[in-house]
């Protein structure tokens, strides 16, 4: 079971410099996040729930930059991408706002511009929108979040040809059932290609120096230099 995390409530008692005195609706204003940790740093999706949205008022949702403290301080200015919008007047539907009696899907990665999640605090900012939100701080709530570390793939397999104990082995990858053909200086090797990750292997030229060939299909795919 998912256990949804309730946002701090910077801004339900404690204002933004500037602030006026917290109107009654917004103190019942909350925030909660089904997920705030280990998020996918490549993208990811936080379900932000929100209750008691000021009918008249829109909100914006957004991955920032920032910690609990910073944003206590001044809103956050590094955000990843436009968020969300959300309301529940009819009129701000009309113009785009999503409507905020659903669960926002904000979709979150851990690098935008020069911030990374990974390594710099972040978290979901909500604030009042551009109708009035300039001046209005309280809607103003935080939700720090953290990503896992960004997932590191394995290099894909490759072909390549290498000298060892007086022979040459050939590594032919991702190319079963066709026909390989490799040189090893003057010396010929025909082979059917049975895996994915087939090795041919040479017996090394005694010259100074040789080349060391391979053609898949007619098509060289290794071509290397040894000498000796």
């Amino acid at each position: 079971m998912t256990i949804k995390k309730s946002a701090l409530a910077l801004f339900a008692g404690v204002l933004l410099a500037g602030a006026s005195v917290v109107p009654a609706n917004a103190t019942a204003f909350s925030v909660s996040a089904d997920r705030t940790s280990g998020l996918t740093a490549a993208g990811d999706t936080v379900n932000v729930t929100l209750t008691g949205v000021p009918a008249d008022q829109g909100v914006y949702v957004r991955l920032c930059k920032g910690t609990l403290a910073e944003v206590s301080q001044a809103r956050p200015t590094q955000c990843f991408g436009q968020g969300a919008w959300v309301s529940l007047s009819a009129t701000q539907q009309l113009y785009g706002a999503g409507n905020a009696a659903n669960p926002v899907a904000l979709s979150v990665q851990a690098q935008f511009d020069s911030v990374d999640c990974t390594v710099d605090a972040c978290g979901i900012h909500i604030r009042r929108d551009h109708n009035g939100g300039s001046s209005d701080y309280s809607l103003d709530r935080f939700i720090p979040v953290t990503f896992g570390s960004p997932t590191v793939s394995a290099p894909a397999p490759s072909n390549s040809v290498a000298r060892a104990h007086g022979k040459i082995s050939f590594t032919i990858v991702n190319k079963k059932g066709k026909t390989v053909t490799v040189w090893v200086g003057a010396r010929k090797v025909v082979k059917k290609i049975t895996s994915n990750n087939f090795v041919v292997t040479v017996p090394a030229s005694s010259a100074a120096w040789y080349q060391a060939v391979a053609y898949v299909g007619g098509v060289k795919v290794l071509s290397k230099k040894f000498n000796n």
